[in-house]
């Protein structure tokens, strides 16, 4: 399940907020001030959005947010240690050897959780043998 999957289930200005905070629009050059955050939401102050955000729903939600987040900063990392590597730099040639390692945990990783998810949806076709 992705964010976007987790943040459509929320109401509307829920949604909104997550989006606004996080800056997740898809459009990402999208800038929104305050004013024309409470505008789209029609509501008056944050408060409710601040309130909300003490609460274990959003501090999930953020979870997941960090979490990729993470990813696209490991994607980063390991393209910045591949060239300095890729140069003959030693120390960059064992993080790089490490970063595989971890890569490939997630992989596996991933590749349960998806073939667990095509498990489920294949037990979920309501089809009759």
């Amino acid at each position: 399940m992705s964010i976007y999957d987790v943040i459509a289930k929320l109401p509307f200005p829920k949604q909104q907020y997550v989006k606004y905070r996080f800056n997740l629009w898809f459009d990402v050059n999208k800038t929104m001030t305050e004013e024309e955050f409470l505008k789209t939401v029609n509501k008056k102050t944050m408060n409710s959005f601040h309130k909300w955000e003490r609460t274990d729903e959003f501090k999930h939600i953020a979870s997941m947010i960090l979490a990729t987040k993470t990813a696209q900063d490991l994607i980063d990392l390991y393209e910045a240690v591949r060239d300095k590597a890729v140069k003959g730099d030693e120390k960059s040639v064992k993080l790089l050897l490490t970063l595989q390692k971890e890569i490939e945990h997630h992989k596996q990783q991933a590749l349960k959780a998806f073939d667990n998810n095509v498990e489920q949806d294949e037990e979920d076709d309501d089809l009759e043998l």
